[in-house]
């Protein structure tokens, strides 16, 4: 569980530099560029190469889709019937809509499901909660910060959004060697994911952000650990598919806390940043928690 203690750390140092007033202001956009722009990027071409596939685990995969296209159709009627900013929704439907199946999910799944379980969660990491981040979830930021829908605009930020830049490249580059600086170079670069993004998402709390967000929070957070992980349980019972080892792993990667990445695309569009903050430090020690509920759960049923 080394990975989670980091997890905690960045957090806290985040929180540190703010009150230590060593960083200005555009710190948390900064650090955000970076993980847009250089460690997801990275952790990308990294996480694909040398993957192997298992066409059984479709379902598993998918998930991450089912759970963010089900965010939208429950967070945005939701939202309009509470009277909330575009912001606000579109901040939850990103935090709430996507969870972190990467640098919590893959630790996670080790910890008690196996080690031979981490390609699935690779793959559930890659062609679910990425690929859905750089298609959907852009298309989701732009219109929320923009307030209108533009199809060419979006468009175009989807197509010249690094990380799914990286997906393409890492793809079609896949079948070649790789010399052993580049492996070296994106490892370094992909490693700086968890520490950078936690600590720009440290750098927004505030113990005083609670104010006129305590409802908005319960219905993200109860949605990204106990809605998701539920939605995900009954889309496998209806398919007969609960019993499979990797409907499990989806369900227990579907009650992961918010993703980082998704954190700061919300931050980078001005979307609450407050609240995507309360829900990232709230929702990474709750998640630790309620995760290992759902998998205690899944055997007797």
């Amino acid at each position: 569980m080394s990975q989670i203690e980091l997890i905690v750390a960045c957090l806290v140092v985040g929180v540190l530099l703010r009150l230590s007033g060593r960083l200005p202001e555009t710190a948390p956009k900064v650090l955000g560029g970076w993980v847009i722009n250089v460690a997801l990027p990275a952790t990308a071409l990294r996480t694909v190469h040398d993957l192997a596939v298992d066409p059984s685990w479709w379902l598993a995969v998918a998930a991450p889709w089912v759970a963010a296209l089900l965010a939208i159709a429950v967070l945005v009627p939701l939202g309009l019937g509470l009277g909330w900013s575009r912001q606000r929704t579109g901040a939850l439907l990103l935090v709430a809509g996507w969870g972190n199946t990467s640098f919590i999910g893959l630790p996670m799944i080790a910890a008690y499901a196996g080690p031979e379980w981490l390609g699935l969660g690779i793959l559930i990491d890659l062609f679910g909660s990425y690929l859905a981040l750089s298609i959907l979830g852009i298309a989701i930021a732009t219109v929320s910060s923009s307030g209108r829908f533009d199809a060419v605009a979006v468009a175009r930020r989807i197509a010249t959004f690094p990380p799914f830049l990286a997906i393409l490249v890492a793809f079609a580059t896949n079948h070649l060697d790789r010399p052993d600086w580049v492996v070296a170079v994106v490892g370094r670069l992909a490693d700086t994911l968890t520490p950078i993004a936690l600590a720009a998402v440290g750098l927004t709390l505030r113990l005083d952000g609670f104010a006129g967000r305590i409802g908005a929070l319960a219905v993200g957070l109860g949605w990204r650990l106990v809605a998701a992980p539920a939605a995900i349980l009954i889309f496998s019972l209806a398919l007969g598919a609960v019993e499979d080892p990797a409907a499990r792993i989806a369900i227990l990667e579907a009650a992961m806390p918010p993703s980082l990445g998704a954190s700061i695309i919300a931050l980078e569009h001005d979307l609450e940043p407050q609240l995507v903050a309360l829900m990232m430090g709230i929702g990474v020690p709750l998640a630790i928690l309620t995760s290992a509920l759902w998998w205690r759960l899944l055997p007797v049923l």
